[in-house]
């Protein structure tokens, strides 16, 4: 749960597309891509119905973490802001992914500092993964990029 590439693309798309509109376009595209095949194909406990795979609420975060990204866009990528950018990439999911959960639960979190707690308890297990998700397929991302690049004149 929670393990996916699709931070770790936005993060990509941010870095390596000169222009951010490109860049979040490409972003909200894969989302909804994979919204839409997962939630008819593979959810479809959750969605009984036919999904459209629309979802504001992540595909705003996906869009926040391309902008992210390119910051980098003009830097060198260095071990510390490749660790920085996947940290604040990561938690900053967890955090704003689950002050949506609180937001707009109506009977699962009350509306109060306790009930927000709560939610962000809850999300503590998937952490984890987006976490490792994110470091691992962030490496791979970029890492395979940069070195097709010295490979590849063209990529430059």
């Amino acid at each position: 749960m929670n393990f996916s590439p699709i931070a770790s693309m936005a993060l990509f798309a941010g870095i390596y597309f000169n222009q951010k509109i490109q860049a979040i376009s490409w972003t909200i595209l894969a989302v909804w891509l994979s919204n839409l095949l997962l939630n008819n194909f593979l959810y479809t406990e959750y969605y009984p119905s036919f999904s459209f795979g629309f979802d504001g609420v992540h595909m705003g975060i996906f869009a926040l973490i391309t902008l992210l990204g390119s910051r980098l866009n003009q830097q060198k990528i260095t071990a510390l802001n490749f660790i920085s950018t996947n940290l604040v990439s990561g938690i900053g999911f967890f955090l704003l992914s689950n002050f949506a959960v609180w937001l707009s639960s109506d009977i699962t979190y009350a509306k109060s500092i306790q009930g927000l707690l709560t939610c962000y308890a809850a999300g503590i297990p998937f952490l984890k993964n987006t976490l490792a998700s994110q470091f691992i397929f962030s490496a791979i991302f970029l890492g395979s990029f940069e070195y097709l690049k010295n490979r590849i004149p063209a990529l430059n």
